[in-house]
């Protein structure tokens, strides 16, 4: 019974996630999640009360699907090689930010957060949950000796947005062309040098 009830959660985050990103976060309903996936509204509702929750859960899923062993790998952190560390995260989560479903999710956030607590929805349950993994592993790093800075949480920031700046236009692209392997890498790899050339002992 359990297995049952996981895959039909399962089953109705991935049909959310589809309506979501079709429809954005204010026109989507519940009662068009039920016409695609069939069954009934208290069906969707004895999983997720809200439509609201459903969508806080969607941006978790996804989170979990793409970074969860980033993170991981992030919190195990104890003084080893930090350079392949970063390195090894920002290669995720790039292949994360460039996906059609990432870019497809920022689009509708940033064109519904000034109508709606949406774009705090989104933050609280995806970017956060990163931002503040790659913190407490800052925080580490200094106690190692191995990075100078008094606000790791300003470090990450700053680290995210670095990791990030080369491909943050194609948000704004129709059809941005697909990126090779081997050119993350490259970003993901100046990002991280740029970042420890600032914030290494």
């Amino acid at each position: 019974m359990k297995v049952r009830t996981e895959a039909r959660r399962d089953a109705i985050l991935e049909v959310a996630s589809q309506v979501f990103l079709e429809m954005g976060f204010e026109r989507a309903s519940i009662a068009e999640i039920v016409k695609r996936i069939g069954g009934s509204k208290s069906t969707i509702y004895g999983y997720f009360p809200s439509k609201e929750s459903l969508f806080l859960a969607v941006t978790h899923a996804a989170g979990e699907r793409h970074m969860a062993a980033s993170i991981t790998e992030l919190q195990s952190y104890s003084g080893q090689d930090l350079e392949a560390v970063l390195v090894s995260f920002s290669v995720r989560l790039l292949e994360f930010l460039c996906s059609a479903e990432a870019i497809a999710a920022h689009r509708m956030v940033m064109g519904e957060a000034g109508n709606s607590d949406i774009g705090t929805m989104f933050y609280e349950a995806g970017p956060k949950r990163g931002l503040v993994a790659v913190a407490e592993l800052f925080e580490r790093a200094i106690a190692h000796g191995q990075l100078q800075g008094d606000d790791p949480w300003v470090m990450a920031q700053y680290f995210a947005s670095m990791a990030n700046a080369e491909y943050q236009h194609r948000w704004f692209l129709k059809d941005a062309p697909p990126l090779k392997k081997a050119q993350i890498r490259q970003t993901a790899e100046r990002a991280v040098g740029l970042f420890l050339r600032a914030f290494s002992q």
